[in-house]
């Protein structure tokens, strides 16, 4: 039982240095350059009051640049992304809402770099109650 012990313990410092080299000379292999791609992405109006409605048009899609490792952008999905505007406080009328990098989800590791439209204009108008027949 002795020569086990003194097998595992013993010049313990060499161990725990090949162990600190080993992990430094793996951090080093597995970094992978960050890269920066553009994508366009759907723009979603979420919590619209439910007596308004969006009057005339506004842009379907947002042009994103997003800077990252390579294997995390190179295998990035549309879906995986989404520009989302909150309308839960909005009334009446003609809004100008900022694209923020809050107002964006990407995965982890990856980071916005720049919103193409910064912003987007809404137009919110009460919603038309059809009349029932009496």
């Amino acid at each position: 039982m002795g020569g086990l012990r003194d097998w595992i313990l013993g010049n313990w410092w060499l161990k725990l240095l090949a162990l600190g080299l080993a992990y430094a000379l793996w951090s080093i292999v597995i970094q992978a350059p960050l890269v920066e791609v553009g994508v366009s992405v759907p723009l979603e109006l979420r919590h619209l009051p439910a007596e308004l409605e969006v009057a005339g048009e506004i842009p379907a899609r947002v042009h994103l640049h997003l800077r990252g490792p390579q294997r995390i952008l190179r295998g990035l999905q549309p879906e995986e992304i989404g520009v989302t505007v909150d309308l839960s406080r909005a009334a009446p009328g003609i809004h100008s809402f900022g694209l923020r990098i809050e107002n964006v989800e990407v995965p982890p590791g990856v980071k916005v770099v720049r919103i193409t439209p910064e912003a987007v204009q809404v137009e919110l108008v009460l919603r038309s109650v059809p009349r029932t027949e009496r």
